[in-house]
């Protein structure tokens, strides 16, 4: 993913609501948010169907995993997928533990540089990874923005104001979100979707995660740039996070 836009304590009902664009080769394939059952933990996620991994992930418990590259960092020859992360990360008893699992498995298997966010709704923490050095950053304010080419708090985003005052929806929120990953960047903006015929951006999403039943779950997924695919609501298959649903 290019972008992750986390906005943590804004909606009493959803405490994490998130935008995402995710840029990569045109050519390679996806699936759109679905189940991922691992040792502990129920998950919704996209997937990458060359690796298998996610870029963006929700678990039962309604906290948040996901993930962007880091331009410029030298590449990791056979590097495992950084795609596994945010499934490993969530699949642990509580948030510590999730990056604990992070940190043991980079220090086994050398990765390309990476920035894993997880959030709980109370916590926001960012684990920043380049040149084989893990450095834990917890993220005190309600807003956190990160691209591959930006750390927290770097990046000013265009029209990411009018997403932060009160709304009476959670919905009104995600409409507010729409237009900054629309966003093709110009006079001096950063661009926030791209185009491209071999690379760009191949999806988007805006989720609302609730606080407690995550069948009132959002999450709109276009499987393309976001200014001209439509998003689709894959919110209904959070009742496939709950312990009695069937796969």
């Amino acid at each position: 993913m290019c972008i992750l836009i986390v906005l943590r304590g804004y909606d009493d009902d959803h405490p994490i609501v998130v935008a995402g664009n995710r840029d990569e080769r045109t050519d390679r394939k996806a699936s759109p948010p679905g189940l991922w059952v691992g040792q502990r933990r129920r998950v919704l996620s996209p997937r990458d169907r060359a690796a298998g991994g996610t870029w963006l992930a929700v678990d039962e418990r309604g906290w948040l995993a996901g993930i962007t590259n880091i331009a410029g960092v030298p590449p990791v020859p056979d590097a495992p997928s950084r795609g596994h992360l945010p499934h490993l990360a969530l699949d642990q008893a509580d948030f510590d533990d999730g990056i604990a699992a992070v940190q043991a498995r980079v220090r086994e298997h050398a990765h390309a540089g990476f920035q894993l966010v997880l959030c709980n709704g109370r916590r926001t923490v960012v684990l920043h990874h380049a040149r084989g050095q893990v450095r834990v950053i917890e993220w005190s304010d309600p807003l956190l923005v990160v691209t591959n080419e930006h750390g927290p708090g770097v990046l000013q985003v265009h029209g990411i104001a009018q997403a932060l005052g009160p709304m009476r929806e959670v919905e009104q929120r995600l409409d507010a979100l729409l237009p900054v990953l629309k966003d093709r960047g110009g006079e001096g903006r950063h661009a926030i979707c791209k185009r491209g015929d071999e690379y760009g951006t191949v999806s988007s999403s805006l989720i609302a995660i609730p606080a407690h039943d995550q069948t009132r779950l959002l999450w709109r997924y276009a499987a393309g740039p976001p200014d001209i695919t439509e998003y689709r609501n894959y919110g209904n298959l959070g009742r496939r996070l709950l312990p009695e649903a069937t796969e």
